[in-house]
This record gives C-alpha cells, sequence and structure tokens, in this order.
C-alpha cells in the first residue's frame, strides 16, 4: 500500500468521522431544545400555580378577587357556586378552595406529559393523587364542575384512569 492509498483512507474516515460527529450534534441539540421547552413549560406551571396558592391562603386577596370579580358583573365560577349551594361556604371560602384544586391540577398537568420518565412507585403515587377526581367528594365536584374548562389532552388521559379499577 502506498502513501497516496494511506491518504484516501484517511480522508474517507475523516469523513465518515466528520458525518458521525454531526449526527451526534444534531441529537444534542435536539435534546437541549427539548430540556428549554420542558423547562419554559415546568416555569410556567410553576408561576400558574403559585399564582393559585396565593389566592388560596391569602385571605384577603382571595375576598378581594371575589368581591370584585361579582361586583364587575362576573359570572360565579361552577366550583364556587356547587360548592356554596352545597355546603353553604361563603363565596370567599368556596373560591379560596377552587384556587387550592386548580393549583393542584397544574401540578398534574406539569407532570403528565413526563409520566413516562416517573419510576414505577413514583407513578403509582401519581396517578393514586388523580384518582381523587373519582374517589374523594372536593376533588371529584371540582373536576366534574371545570371538566369542560380543562385541556381536552390532559382530562382525556384523567377520564381514561378513572375508568379503570382500583
Amino acid at each position: 500500500m502506498n502513501w497516496e492509498e494511506v491518504g484516501a483512507i484517511g480522508q474517507v474516515l475523516g469523513s465518515v468521522a466528520v458525518f458521525i460527529t454531526l449526527v451526534y450534534l444534531a441529537v444534542q441539540v435536539r435534546h437541549a431544545r427539548q430540556d428549554v421547552r420542558r423547562s419554559i413549560n415546568q416555569s410556567r406551571f410553576e408561576t400558574i400555580r403559585q399564582f393559585n396558592m396565593t389566592y388560596a391562603t391569602d385571605e384577603r386577596l382571595n375576598n378581594l378577587r371575589v368581591k370584585s370579580h361579582l361586583l364587575l358583573g362576573g359570572q360565579e365560577f361552577p366550583f364556587p357556586r356547587e360548592l356554596r349551594d352545597r355546603t353553604g361556604m361563603t363565596g370567599e371560602e368556596a373560591g379560596a378552595l377552587n384556587w387550592d384544586q386548580q393549583a393542584w391540577w397544574q401540578y398534574r398537568c406539569q407532570m403528565i406529559p413526563y409520566l413516562d420518565e416517573l419510576p414505577g412507585d413514583e407513578r403509582k403515587m401519581f396517578e393514586f393523587g388523580i384518582r381523587q377526581y373519582r374517589d374523594v367528594p372536593l376533588p371529584k365536584l371540582w373536576y366534574e364542575t371545570n371538566k369542560p374548562f380543562l385541556n381536552p389532552v390532559i382530562v382525556r388521559y384523567v377520564d381514561n384512569l378513572l375508568a379503570q379499577p382500583g
């Protein structure tokens, strides 16, 4: 074998190495994009959840929101109205529970797209929490009254899970 043949083989191997490197970089860029999207989504859900929990736990702010909403002609939301009618709670109390339930919903919405990445026991615990929408009166009422306004993809997942025995 002469030096020209060795050089030609070296060029072919170099080209293959460059191609493999480019494929590897493309895969890494794709994964980085997915991670950025997930991070943005998580940040958005966390912010919404934080606002909801603020409304649920800050009595003064919750009272102001409920009062101003109704005084400005807003319609009472289905869950607080139903809860107030069934239990005799005040609008403010029912509103605080509404925000609390929305915060839990946001947490669950954030997790559902990534369930396949959860270890088996964590997924079982997560799904156990979702079954509250079938088995526990307060979350069940919240889910039933808010279902028409929720993300249909997430609702379909939850409904399928709730239809399973156990």
